[in-house]
Parts: C-alpha cells; sequence; structure tokens
C-alpha cells in the first residue's frame, strides 16, 4: 500500500465505526529509562471538537478478513505501546546472555548492509545512526516493557525524508492472532518465519503522520519490528515522505543476521563508544565540516598510543552544539576513553595566563588560547585549545585505569592546525 493508499478508504460498518480519540500520557524517568504510555479510547458516535492532545487513528472494520489470516479477531481497545530510552553504553547484561557489544555491532552492519542502495543515513548523534543500543532492564521487573535492543535514524532518499526504527528482543510466547486494526496481511515465508504487516496514519493534534511497519516472527524465537514514518527529524527541509515500501520493510525483519540466533563473526568489535554529553552552544555544524576535520584527525600520528578504533568519525554530540567522537586507548597503562570534541563560535577565554595545582591556561602568539586541567576520582585530564575564529576543540582521556594520557597527547591532538576550520 503506497503513499495515497492508506486506511482512511475504509468504510466499516456504522456498528463498528470507531475513532480513537484522547490521549493519556505518563512519563517516568528513573534509572535511565523514560516510559510513555498511550491509552487509546473509543470516540463517541457523533463527531466533536478535537481537544487539545488528541490522538486519533483510522476506523477498524469488523468483521473483515486479513491475507494470510484464518480466524480474525474482534479489535481490542485500551491498546498502549512503551518506549524505552536507554542511557547507558554497556552491552553486558547478564540478563540477555544472547546479547552483547559485538552482536549489536553485527546486527547494526547487517542492518545498515540491507537497506536498499539509494537510501542515506542522516547526519545524526551515535544514538539515531541505526546503531542497535544496549538491552535495558530485568525481563522479571520490565512489566512488558523493554526487553530488546533497539536502532534509530532518520532515513534520505533523494528529495525525501522519513524516519525508521528497528528492534529486536527473545520470545517465549506464541505467535499473536490477527486482530483487526493490527495488521494488513500476515505473510508466511519458505523457512517459516511469519510477518505481519501494517500501513496506517496516526493524528495528533490534528497533525497526521503516516506510518508503515512490519513485524517478525522468527523460527529460533527472535521477534524483529521495523517502523517507518514520515517524521524527519534530519532539518535538512526534504519533503516528509515514508522512506521504505512494505516489502523493503519485509526484507529488513527477515534479515537473517538480526537472528538472536546469528553467530558474531570473529573479531567483531564492540559499537563505537557514545560521545561524552556536553552543552555547548553555537552553530550547528554539517556533515561536510565535519568530514573535514575526520580526514585531519585520521591524520594525526600517535605515536604510541593504541586505539580500538581511528579518529575521524565525528557526530553531532547528543546533547548541545559540535560534532564529537569518542575511542577506547587500549595502550598498557594509559587505557582509558578518549573524546574529541569540535565546537564553533565560541568565544575567547579572557584573563591572563594561569597555572595551578590541577590547571594552566596560556595564551599562544597566535591569540589561541590553551587551557589544560586534571581532575582526581577518578583521574582524568583534559586540553581545550580556543582559537580566534571561534573553534574550539576539546580533548579528554577519562575513566582511566591506570593513568590518563599524557598532555602532551592530547595537546598534539587539539593544537593540529587543520582543526583550525574549513580548508
Amino acid at each position: 500500500m503506497e503513499n495515497g493508499d492508506h486506511k482512511d478508504a475504509a468504510q466499516p460498518s456504522p456498528a463498528a465505526n470507531r475513532w480513537t480519540v484522547g490521549l493519556t500520557c505518563a512519563a517516568i524517568v528513573a534509572t535511565g529509562y523514560l516510559i510513555a504510555w498511550l491509552l487509546h479510547e473509543p470516540e463517541p458516535s457523533e463527531p466533536t471538537a478535537r481537544a487539545k492532545n488528541s490522538y486519533v487513528t483510522p476506523p477498524v472494520a469488523f468483521p473483515v478478513q486479513i491475507p494470510g489470516c484464518d480466524v480474525v479477531e474482534p479489535p481490542r481497545q485500551g491498546q498502549s505501546f512503551g518506549m524505552v530510552h536507554s542511557d547507558t553504553d554497556r552491552y553486558d547484561n547478564p540478563s540477555y546472555p544472547w546479547f552483547s557489544g559485538p552482536k549489536a555491532l553485527a546486527m547494526t552492519q547487517a542492518l545498515q548492509d540491507a537497506l536498499p542502495g539509494d537510501i542515506e543515513i542522516a547526519f545524526a548523534s551515535l544514538r539515531d545512526s541505526l546503531v542497535f543500543q544496549p538491552i535495558l532492564g530485568d525481563p522479571a521487573q520490565n512489566k512488558g516493557f523493554g526487553g530488546w535492543t533497539r536502532a534509530n535514524a532518520t532515513l534520505l532518499r533523494g528529495d525525501r525524508a522519513g524516519a525508521l526504527s528497528v528492534t529486536v528482543r527473545q520470545s517465549t510466547t506464541p505467535i499473536p492472532p490477527c486482530v483487526a486494526g493490527d495488521l494488513d496481511e500476515r505473510r508466511h515465508l519458505p523457512d517459516g518465519t511469519i510477518v505481519d504487516t501494517d500501513d496506517t496514519w496516526s493524528e495528533r493534534n490534528g497533525v497526521r503522520t503516516l506510518s508503515r511497519d512490519a513485524t517478525a516472527y522468527l523460527p529460533d524465537g527472535s521477534v524483529a519490528y521495523a517502523n517507518a514514518t514520515d517524521q524527519a527529524a534530519d532539518g535538512s527541509g526534504r519533503t516528509r515522505a515514508l522512506p521504505l515500501a512494505i516489502d523493503e520493510l519485509v526484507a529488513l525483519v527477515a534479515e537473517p543476521e538480526l537472528r538472536i540466533s546469528a553467530p558474531v563473526p570473529p573479531g567483531t568489535p564492540n559499537p563505537p563508544e557514545r560521545c561524552l554529553r556536553f552543552s555547548k552552544s553555537g552553530p550547528v555544524i554539517d556533515q561536510v565540516q565535519a568530514r573535514r576535520w575526520d580526514e585531519v584527525l585520521a591524520q594525526i600520528p600517535l605515536e604510541g598510543v593504541t586505539l580500538d578504533r581511528p579518529l575521524g568519525a565525528l557526530l553531532p554530540g547528543e546533547m548541545g552544539g559540535g560534532v564529537c567522537q569518542t575511542v577506547r586507548v587500549t595502550t598498557p597503562g594509559w587505557q582509558s576513553r578518549l573524546s574529541v570534541v569540535v565546537s564553533t563560535g565560541q568565544p575567547l577565554p579572557q584573563g591572563p595566563d594561569t597555572s595551578s595545582y590541577d590547571g594552566a591556561t596560556r595564551r599562544l602568539p597566535d591569540g589561541a588560547v590553551v587551557e589544560s586541567s586534571e581532575r582526581r576520582g577518578p583521574l582524568s585530564r583534559t586540553v581545550t585549545v580556543t582559537r580566534r575564529s571561534g573553534v574550539q576543540i576539546q580533548v579528554s582521556s577519562t575513566d582511566a585505569s591506570v593513568e590518563p594520557l599524557p598532555f602532551t597527547v592530547l595537546e598534539e591532538i587539539a593544537l593540529d592546525p587543520g582543526l583550525e576550520g574549513s580548508r
């Protein structure tokens, strides 16, 4: 079903006609979670003015025949869905032994490789770059929320942009029945996989969002779910559109490498480290400029320093302006996190050169200001270089197991003239 063929064309019987309205939203923030419930209730038979915070979905016809379903159950009321927001980069949750950092990266690479060739992942933070995130919680305590790994991104396709979210989880429960309003079709694939698809829309406060999804119930107990909407978040001005067709979503959720039982190739590393949070104000840095700085970072010789992956993969920070990258230092004695943050539009620090027990400030002949600081508990070191152009480079060595990187190494990165600006 394509863009012009959504469910608003359905004509259910008057007795079964219903509009879903009303939004009850509760948000709970605890131990790194954000959980929200959307409660759907039937609308009165006569149309009324939609209240603020209304949530509307299409009418549901029943009885109805759904391709691939022998029996269709009546629509259910009081449906809900949950969202779990991961605020950790630890993949070693003992409640889910099938999942790990290398497994997350193998799944990420398989998912990204399975996208159609004309699709680009929008320039965004690591959490919004279609990278599978840690699984949160304990299955005995999450009460139906959590238990999955999620990958999100805005997808660009020509002059169009839309969002994609993919989750994978393990299930020991039977495949759910076909329920009117929950799916348009149930497909039975040759390997025993069952895929439910849905092409629909919803309105919040009168603003309509198109949505497509596919849910695969795989023979090994994996459940893979992909949802595409026309809500783009890249800020490029592209036309809002669903980025993937139903058949393309089916291909994604049926991808063999997404299964919980798929082996991880030997030597697969952990996913990239998330950037340390920061909140510097300043102009937005686009992908073109970030790639120029990537070329500079990739060529900086760091003698005697071994990293788990090369420098040169800057992404927008998860809070505030600028771009950043965090890698692991694996050099014996210096094991730590190495973070590079580049921002623009920053004012030059004022005041004379200073030196104290835990920090120092000096001004270079070209007007740049170099600030060095050291903190204990745990020991960390940071060098911040602010150029007269407003470009600021902050390089930190944190979470050191023995000793952070020396200031000389941090300055070698922060003072590289190629990071001054555009070349």
